[in-house]
């Protein structure tokens, strides 16, 4: 089937909405993106075409009192956009990754489901209920959002290498350089330890991030955004993926855990990440700079000791996250909401 992919937030090729749509979508339908992020440019992404919206179209709001006609050219403007790539790409329905894109596709008219990459919750409980009864389905990646079907996220493991190396180096972060993902906290940590780092992303701690690592005297070296295609090159040149998560962040899930245990990195984790909480016999966990120091110099000193345990989370990563049975799902609806034949378009 020929589907659109609709975001405001993705950007091409490095975000994890992509990623994941990608991985559940792209064996089995022909994929577009429709984006409105800032920044983002029409063109190809990866092979993929993506598509994207005027400023004009981009604008939520707030409105101030007397500016309904900027508003209601706003979203004239979304709608057109959407028509117009649907037709560009002659998309049967919109996958909407957010619940104000799938507003937008509600209003314009046009069939579109829904995959709710965190938790809804920036329109009113009304609305919301507006826009899921006019969607063909939805699903979520986390458990318990309302009116939707929870299909988890998975990864394609075929695009990974899994291997086994002799000794562990080096240590890798791929992340968003925001607060919420506390980047500093690996640079110091790998800083501290015997083995040397990447850290790899982009956000607005970008410049704050590159002046730590340049104070590291090359022990921790900065990349910019690698895309999807090329993060298996990058994670096969590391031994060791570490993943930082400020505490009481809303979502514990890191996708970076599961890329690891598929190409044979040992993970280490914050406590109160998602792998620490359900797994815990799989990792090893740190808080502060210097306890991710330790955990580092522990696993290179004792690294044929964790093979048994990157074994164990290869499977663990396939059980819980493989993209068979998402594929298997996300298809099934599929063919409950546009019948057989059409499903197969």
């Amino acid at each position: 089937m020929r589907i659109l992919v609709a975001s405001r937030y993705i950007h091409p090729g490095v975000s994890g909405g992509w990623t994941t749509v990608m991985d559940l979508l792209e064996r089995d339908h022909e994929v577009a993106f429709l984006l409105a992020a800032p920044g983002v440019e029409e063109g190809y992404c990866e092979g993929t075409r993506v598509y994207t919206v005027p400023r004009m179209a981009r604008s939520t709001g707030p409105w101030p009192f007397g500016n309904r006609i900027r508003e209601a050219f706003s979203h004239r403007s979304l709608h057109r956009c959407i028509r117009l790539a649907m037709a560009r790409h002659d998309a049967r329905l919109v996958l909407c990754l957010d619940e104000l894109m799938a507003r937008a596709c509600c209003d314009a008219g046009v069939d579109y489901a829904v995959r709710f990459h965190c938790h809804p919750g920036i329109l009113d409980p009304a609305e919301y209920s507006r826009v899921l009864r006019g969607a063909l389905f939805a699903t979520g990646t986390e458990e318990g959002i309302p009116g939707t079907v929870f299909i988890p996220h998975s990864i394609d493991h075929e695009r990974f290498d899994y291997s086994e190396p002799r000794d562990a180096l080096a240590a890798v972060m791929p992340t968003s350089l925001v607060d919420a993902e506390d980047p500093l906290l690996f640079v110091r940590g790998v800083e501290l330890s015997s083995l040397s780092g990447t850290i790899v992303g982009d956000g607005p701690m970008r410049r704050e991030v590159e002046t730590a690592c340049a104070g590291t005297s090359g022990r921790v070296r900065f990349r910019g955004p690698v895309t999807r295609s090329r993060l298996p090159g990058l994670l096969a040149d590391h031994q060791i993926g570490v993943a930082c998560l400020r505490e009481g962040w809303h979502t514990t899930y890191q996708m970076k855990v599961t890329e690891y245990q598929l190409a044979g990195l040992f993970p280490l984790v914050q406590p109160w990440s998602e792998l620490a909480r359900v797994r815990p016999d799989l990792t090893r966990t740190f808080t502060t700079a210097e306890e991710l120091a330790g955990q580092l110099d522990w696993a290179a000193a004792n690294w044929p000791d964790t093979l048994s345990l990157r074994r164990r989370n290869r499977e663990f990563a396939l059980d819980s996250y493989g993209i068979e049975k998402a594929r298997e799902q996300f298809a099934g609806l599929l063919r409950s909401s546009l019948g057989g034949s059409s499903a197969s378009r």
